[in-house]
């Protein structure tokens, strides 16, 4: 799959998905009309929230589905718990299906949530969120994403490409690896490919610093910084820049390679080289620690 310049800057915006009841579409570009005929779920109310969905890709099963609160152009600040329910939209009256509550992480720069809800099939599937705000109050809101059969992103269990990307090693000036203008050069030693047979847990991120144009997206590399901190000496650590150079902008190979529509994404590999968590969007370093501490030895 080819994917043009102009779609990918775009595309590195990660406020691409959905809030829905307003009648946005797709990232799989689906018509607004379309969509909203579709989404009949149980009336929660008027609400003052918003949700924004910041990743686009999702397969079916259990997804990591990461979002933002919003009251207005405001991001909802404090809130204490968000419970979701799940609909399935391809039935002509949604019935609830899966129930759960979402983990909020605040040691990012922009303050998300994080929910796994159980979407069996691919499809439109609404999900109802109930909202406890920071002084107790609750309210109600309804966002919806669109599921395919399976990510197109290595999925966990699978072994990712062996890709061989640039180093120090082959490419001694870091400022054409990383737009990162304060690079840590212990993310640029080793190869995917050699990571893979290295033995040891793996952490790779895929990501622009420096033309991604959000808070979303921009310190997904330091949360890697910041866990590389901590777990240096047990782990490989690897940034691969999404664009292989920058006048003019070229798409790095291992985008196509590992099968991305979007940036950022970030990958915890197990010591035997298959994926133990992925993360789309952003990721906070107690998010990342977390999935990579347990494969640590």
């Amino acid at each position: 799959m080819m994917f043009r310049q102009t779609i990918w800057r775009r595309l590195s915006l990660p406020l691409i998905l959905l809030l829905v009841l307003a009648g946005c579409g797709s990232a799989g570009g689906a018509p607004a009309s379309a969509l909203t005929a579709t989404l009949t779920l149980p009336a929660a109310g008027p609400s003052a929230i918003q949700i924004a969905v910041v990743t686009d890709d999702f397969g079916a099963g259990r997804p990591r589905v990461p979002f933002v609160l919003y009251a207005g152009p405001e991001r909802v600040a404090g809130a204490q718990r968000v419970t979701l329910t799940a609909f399935d939209l391809a039935s002509g009256t949604p019935v609830p299906g899966w129930t759960g509550e979402a983990t909020g992480y605040n040691d990012y720069v922009v303050p998300y949530w994080v929910a796994y809800p159980e979407l069996p099939h691919a499809g439109f599937w609404g999900l109802a969120a109930e909202i406890t705000l920071a002084d107790g109050a609750t309210t109600q809101t309804q966002f919806a994403i669109e599921v395919a059969a399976e990510s197109l992103a290595p999925d966990v269990g699978e072994r990712p490409p062996a890709s061989q990307n640039r180093t120090l090693a082959s490419e001694p000036d870091i400022a054409k690896l990383t737009s990162d203008p304060t690079p840590n050069p212990g993310l640029y030693q080793m190869t995917i490919a050699e990571a893979l047979d290295s033995g040891r847990p793996t952490i790779v991120t895929f990501a622009t610093p420096a033309f991604c144009q959000t808070q979303f997206c921009a310190p997904v590399v330091d949360s890697v910084e910041e866990v590389y901190e901590l777990h240096g000496e047990q782990a490989n650590f690897i940034h691969i820049e999404v664009y292989k150079t920058f006048n003019p902008l070229v798409l790095a190979d291992e985008m196509e390679e590992w099968g991305f529509s979007s940036e950022p994404w970030t990958f915890v590999l197990d010591g035997e080289g298959h994926v133990a968590a992925k993360f789309g969007g952003p990721v906070s370093p107690r998010e990342l620690a977390a999935a990579l501490e347990p494969l640590l030895p």
